[in-house]
């Protein structure tokens, strides 16, 4: 988190940042940057206007925390990428679907792209965080020639399942039990791993 230390017990301290934090994703994702204010963000969090700014310093400190997704999103990823390579599509849709079945972690998740999707600002961070945690981590085993293109193709498999089943709550993607999902993408993940791509691939190095 990117509250800062000081006054008040410890505990208080990190309750009233994360109340903060609440408060600003979903403002955020509803109104944008430009519309949410410091004081907004503090009335929603019930927490005095000035512990915001203690907190996150400005606006843009706290975009920048809000934005930042939850720590099992990293290491779920990280897991999942030290399966073995013939397995690997599994255990990425499987990691995704564990972060995104988890409510606390779903509902942080979806405020990140929901603020991404109508906010510059927000979709850039999101962009930088995305390749640091997912794409380069996909990819770093992989290939050296294919690497970057089969990370991106995984990418849009569980960027889109993620959207369709838990943003957007299409049925019937959005109804299906977890594990038959699992059976009906992984597969195709996999391919993006490890199948034949076929024709040639513009930007491979």
């Amino acid at each position: 988190m990117a509250a800062r230390g000081g006054r008040g017990p410890r505990g208080e301290r990190g309750a009233q940042a994360d109340r903060i934090l609440t408060a600003a994703r979903k403002s955020f994702a509803e109104r944008g940057y430009t519309g949410t204010s410091l004081r907004s963000v503090a009335q929603a969090a019930e927490v005095d206007p000035t512990l915001v700014n203690y907190y996150f310093s400005n606006k843009a400190g706290l975009l920048k925390a809000a934005l930042e997704p939850p720590a099992a999103f990293g290491e779920r990823i990280a897991e999942a990428a030290q399966v073995p390579l013939e397995e690997r599509g599994r255990a990425f849709v499987e990691a995704a679907l564990r972060l995104w079945d988890d409510p606390a972690t779903a509902e942080v998740l979806r405020s990140i792209i929901l603020a991404a999707s109508h906010e510059p600002l927000a979709m850039e961070r999101l962009r930088s965080v995305f390749s640091a945690l997912v794409l380069q981590i996909v990819s770093a085993s992989l290939d050296r020639d294919e690497a970057a293109v089969r990370a991106n193709l995984v990418s849009t498999q569980i960027v889109g399942l993620a959207m369709t089943r838990y943003v957007w709550a299409i049925a019937p993607i959005a109804d299906i039990p977890s594990e038959q999902v699992i059976r009906l993408i992984a597969p195709t993940v996999q391919h993006y791993l490890t199948g034949a791509l076929g024709g040639d691939i513009p930007g491979n190095a």
